[in-house]
């Protein structure tokens, strides 16, 4: 995969709110290449919270997720970032992105963070 075509899976993730099984595939795909030791599940659960929290916490043991949003907000309501460290502010690199859909969210960070981190 290219970094063009991880950048429009990001952008997917972080502004649809109903995203198809092949796009949640593509998805999978992408972090199969990314964090190729990490267990991932099906394509279909990829919409679950429970489903990204793993994948976050399987890839990036110790780290620190942050989630923040508004229940009144449309668009981009969910933020999540992912840091290394919650003390100081010299992380290498920090997996952030925001979308309407919470599980898009940390998706998008993770898939954000390993691009990041693979370049």
């Amino acid at each position: 995969m290219k970094d063009p075509e991880l950048d429009i899976l990001i952008k997917e993730l972080e502004s649809q709110r109903d995203m198809s099984i092949a796009g949640y595939d593509g998805v999978l795909h992408a972090l199969a290449y990314l964090l190729p030791q990490t267990t991932l599940p099906r394509a279909e659960n990829l919409n679950k919270t429970d489903a990204a929290m793993l994948i976050a916490d399987e890839a990036y043991p110790n780290w620190s997720i942050h989630i923040r949003g508004r229940t009144n907000a449309r668009d981009g309501h969910w933020h999540c970032t992912l840091r290394e460290n919650d003390s100081r502010d010299s992380d290498a690199a920090i997996g952030s992105a925001r979308s309407p859909v919470l599980a898009q969210a940390v998706l998008a960070g993770v898939l954000r963070l390993a691009m990041a981190q693979k370049a």
